[in-house]
């Protein structure tokens, strides 16, 4: 520490002789001045400098009372959010006098928290902790922050030394009667300050409450030399993802990147970790908007005088700022954040390499692309992830509202507010200011404006993201915006390729720069203020003549009421039509595709529902009119749903086509090129019209012969849609396939087998499918990448007799299991290494199977935890549930909580397939009980399981009626034993031929079926 007082009383007292040592040695005192007024610089810099706090927290607590369960989680939980805290256990020197140490360590900690317990008042060496942070609470300089914690004592206990403190005094009275006095003051004192009572606020859950201790410490020390913000949300979140504590005295140059897209608070982040992270680093500088910056000369003189404390010399090019920067940062350990780069310029002149710094340097980049900083070789990449329900309702509050309590109808408002804008911190705060203090009537009125048009701040803060793309990647944002969000990322790419926009490439940098999404299951997914922000630029380039090249015809997208005609236009290279319902009639003129030259994607389609029945084209408001007779050969994907012209233009042979759907259709003939008859080869996608087939003048045999046997021989294509058609069988050729991706035949109600399909098939869409009884093949790995739907299904799996009271066999239980993989006569499913994976049954039945351990005849079950407990050898568990819905699709599901209430799931838990079985009430008598069995291998969060956990049904849901439940955990130890009593599945309830529902789900495939 600088000791300045000292030297600035010496450097007045010389100067108060100033006027007679000018008037007697005049050249003396031009430098004495000089030097004085450096000294007087000096001195000024390094009194504005923060106090240099060895430790962030220091914790005063009774070892024997709480140091191996509530001060282990609260360290533990320092540690994870970069929270430095002094630990006696590990710090002071074995064998030294503990007192000057421990004395120290509370003047070098910022924060000092002092946990009473019941046992703290007999420990003399807390209360002499306690007299000497309430001594640094007095001082102004350096400032300390005292915080009291209340653990398993009330505050009038501490305050009146009552109770077993009371008992305590009277020991000290004895031994310690010099103290006694002093210490009562302390402890009196320390209760009259605000503090954080373990039963008040938490009601006693343990966890909950070290959440709380540690937030409110880590709001304070990002609190720091930089501006962050008033409302920091979520931000203990990414601390705890970073673990920021291993950064501090670390033997390596650690570089890392923080991404996301524009306003998603990269920069926000990378100043309360520096703020939280620059004491414990020998210089620090904070680089912001560097992307902004035209002269990196002036970056790099910036990084030099930050760090180093001294004006540089002149820099005069970026080449000669390299080699100072590399000279001077290898001397001492530094933490630099680079906020906002966007070209790999920016970094070879900044921190072009981990060799330039000394070890034990933190640096940290922020940007909007991925790629960039993995070619720099970074660490690791932080992505910033959109802010939870509660966290959005949270910080759009706290600028929206002045009043924390809000009218039902402001709170249903706020709730659609915060959906429109799904977790992005910028929006949400723009759209906060934008609503506040306006009436309910107002902010009805905005939101239904924000529905159709963006708002233009947050509009302009996204189209920075857009701007930076080239011209392929910006065609392919607006593609995907438009028409491709929920398709397979595959199929797209094909059809994007086939428009020769590189798709493979640039599909991949619009991922880094985190304008789209690739979810598990591989479709494409987009936040919907990006797309708003994509169909706003579509909108734009529609009013300026000649240039819109996309026209996207929906009643959710575009109010076409003033135009019901839709106009030709050469520059249009995209047309989506949705055939709806529309307020006017919309016109297409055939005549006008001759006039679309550049038409790459052609897609009228009628809008269809997973699990909605939708075998005929429904009544819409479209008229067609005109003659077909020229289509863009550019088309890479050509969908017309009900096309009411019998043949396709004799010319159109367009050679990058990649899908093609005709469904509904009057075609009679896919079409006649030069080349002749069906030369299919390139594509990846068919669909066969149902028209054609319920067409007399062409039978189903010809068909299938003409078309699927040509099919047979196309090496790349990767859908085939079936759905909607009458024929019974499917050719065998269809195993030659060898690319084939996905398969629909959902709705062919007279399909009885299912043919051998090649092992690249990794969707079966077969919902509907009522005649279905046969499948060839099963599954090689139950849990691969698989995703097939057998939704009513009631033949499949049924090749058993019907007893004589009407009842199923369970052995159709074991035809499914059997093409899933599994066994019933042991606990396969348990064997799996392989997490996240659930299988559920349900269907009627009355009682909970002998497998199930642990019962209960409430909603409700306690099952203790092994005394040997390890999570390493937890396996999963099942549970069982016996329940009838007093009114339909009102079923919930189940909750695990921990021993202190912390859940041991992600959400309560309900399978998705239960929805559509109890939606369509196949199970048919209300009054009957349902079973529910479900087995898990979902762990993850089980790692901090302790004592008990307790299972939840169908909490506080009046609807449900619960007669029992079950449940039963699976440890390494339990399938060791025999199988003849591990089987899951002995003693179950005969299936019932009223319906039911099985489901397979893993990390990436699940297979459905009901009957």
């Amino acid at each position: 520490m600088w000791k300045c007082s000292p030297i600035v009383d010496y450097i007045f007292v010389f100067m108060s002789s100033a006027s007679f040592l000018k008037r007697s040695y005049p050249l003396l005192l031009n430098p004495l001045e000089n030097l004085y007024k450096q000294l007087l610089l000096l001195v000024m810099a390094a009194s504005s400098i923060s106090h240099g706090w060895k430790y962030d927290v220091f914790v005063s607590f009774r070892g024997e009372d709480i140091r191996k369960n509530f001060m282990d989680h609260l360290f533990n939980d320092f540690k994870q959010k970069g929270i430095h805290a002094f630990r006696d256990d590990n710090e002071l020197p074995k064998g030294e006098e503990i007192s000057p140490h421990l004395y120290k360590s509370i003047e070098e900690s910022r924060f000092l928290v002092v946990i009473f317990s019941k046992n703290y008042a007999f420990s003399s060496w807390c209360l002499r902790e306690l007299v000497k942070i309430l001594e640094c609470k007095q001082t102004e300089n350096p400032k300390h922050e005292v915080r009291i914690i209340f653990y398993d004592v009330k505050p009038d206990v501490v305050r009146k030394q009552k109770g077993r403190y009371a008992e305590a005094f009277r020991n000290h009275e004895v031994s310690n009667s010099a103290e006694v006095s002093k210490w009562k003051e302390a402890l009196s004192m320390a209760a009259d300050l605000s503090g954080f009572d373990l039963q008040a606020m938490t009601n006693g859950y343990e966890s909950k409450f070290i959440g709380c201790i540690s937030k409110d410490i880590l709001i304070k020390l990002c609190d720091g030399p930089l501006h962050v913000g008033e409302n920091l949300v979520g931000i203990d979140f990414h601390f705890d993802k970073l673990n920021l504590s291993r950064f501090v005295g670390s033997d390596k140059v650690n570089m890392i990147g923080i991404c996301g897209i524009s306003g998603i608070g990269k920069t926000t982040l990378a100043k309360a970790i520096y703020n939280l992270m620059y004491a414990h680093f020998e210089g620090s500088c904070f680089c912001e908007d560097v992307r902004k910056k035209q002269d990196l000369t002036q970056v790099q003189m910036q990084l030099i005088d930050d760090i180093m404390k001294t004006r540089a010399l002149k820099i005069s090019n970026v080449g000669q700022g390299i080699m100072v920067i590399k000279k001077m940062m290898s001397s001492k350990p530094i933490l630099l954040v680079l906020d906002d780069v966007d070209h790999r310029d920016q970094l070879k002149a900044l921190a072009g390499s981990a060799s330039w710094f000394c070890p034990g340097s933190l640096i940290i980049f922020t940007g909007k692309d991925k790629q960039l900083f993995r070619s720099h070789r970074v660490d690791e990449i932080q992505d910033m992830d959109f802010l939870d329900e509660d966290e959005s309702l949270k910080l759009f509050s706290s600028y929206a509202f002045e009043d924390k309590h809000l009218s039902a109808h402001f709170q249903e408002l706020a709730e659609k507010a915060v959906m429109y804008v799904q977790g992005h911190p910028l929006a949400l705060i723009v759209l906060g200011c934008f609503l506040y203090g306006k009436t309910v009537g107002q902010w009805v009125s905005e939101l239904e404006r924000l529905r159709r048009h963006p708002n233009e701040e947050i509009h302009s803060v996204l189209r920075l993201s857009y701007d930076g793309l080239n011209l392929h990647q910006q065609n392919i944002l607006l593609d995907i915006a438009c028409l491709f969000i929920g398709e397979n990322s595959d199929f797209v790419a094909s059809i994007l390729n086939g428009c020769h926009f590189f798709a493979d490439t640039n599909m991949q940098v619009l991922v880094d720069k985190s304008l789209i999404t690739i979810s598990s299951n591989m479709s494409l997914q987009m936040h919907d203020l990006i797309q708003a922000m994509a169909r706003a630029i579509v909108r734009e380039e529609s009013i300026m003549p000649g240039i819109q090249r996309r026209l996207l015809i929906s009643s959710n997208v575009y109010d076409i009421s003033d135009q019901n005609k839709v106009a030709r236009t050469e520059a249009i290279e995209v047309l989506v039509l949705s055939l709806e319902k529309f307020s006017q009639k919309v016109h297409i003129d055939a005549n006008d595709f001759a006039h679309m030259k550049k038409l790459r994607i052609l897609k009228i389609y009628q809008e269809e529902k997973v699990y909605e029945q939708k075998h005929e084209l429904k009544d819409h408001n479209v008229i067609f009119s005109g003659n077909l007779y020229y289509l863009s050969n550019e088309l890479s994907l050509f969908y017309w749903h009900g096309c009411p012209f019998k043949y396709l233009p004799s010319d159109f042979y367009p050679e990058n086509i990649v899908a093609i759907d005709l469904s509904y259709s009057n075609i009679k003939k896919i079409w006649t090129t030069p080349k002749g008859g069906f030369d299919l080869d390139g594509w990846t996608s068919i669909t066969a019209p149902s028209g054609i087939l319920r067409n007399n003048s062409i039978p189903k045999d010809q068909f299938i012969g003409r078309c699927l046997r040509s099919i047979g021989g196309l090496s790349c294509l990767e859908r085939l849609y079936l759905d909607g058609n009458n024929f019974t069988i499917l050719p065998a050729s269809l195993s030659q396939l060898s690319h084939l991706a996905e398969l629909y035949v959902d709705g062919c109600k007279e399909l009885k087998v299912l043919p051998e399909l090649p092992p690249s098939v990794w969707h079966i869409d077969a919902s509907d499918c009522t005649s279905l009884s046969e499948m060839s093949g099963s599954y090689k790995d139950p849990f691969g990448n698989r995703y097939n739907y057998f939704s009513n299904c009631p033949k499949l799996f049924k090749n058993v007799t019907i007893d004589s009271e009407g009842s199923i066999s369970k052995t159709r239980l074991s035809a499914f299991l059997g093409y899933l993989g599994l066994h019933t006569k042991n606990c396969e499913f348990f064997l799996q290494d392989i997490d996240d994976s659930d299988l559920d049954i349900g269907y009627h039945g009355n009682s909970i199977p002998e497998w199930f351990t642990n019962r209960s005849m409430e909603n409700h079950l306690k099952v203790e935890l092994p005394s040997d407990w390890r999570f390493s050898k937890f396996r999963g568990y099942g549970t069982c549930v016996v329940f009838k819905c007093k009114k339909p699709r009102k079923f919930k599901g189940y909750s695990v909580n921990n021993f202190d209430g912390a859940s041991m799931i992600k959400e309560d838990y309900y399978p998705h397939i239960f929805e559509e079985f109890l939606k369509k009430e196949v199970i048919g008598i209300h009054e009957s009980y349902i079973i529910w069995l479900h087995y898990t291998r979902s762990t993850r969060r089980w790692k901090e399981g302790k004592n008990f956990v307790t299972f939840c049904f169908e909490e506080n849901n009046e609807d449900v009626e619960v007669k029992e439940c079950g449940a039963r955990l699976i440890c390494d130890g339990d399938l060791q034993q025999d199988d003849t009593n591990l089987s899951m599945f002995q003693d179950l309830p005969t299936l019932s031929q009223h319906g039911g529902a099985m489901s397979l789900s893993g990390p990436f495939g699940y297979i459905d079926w009901t009957w």
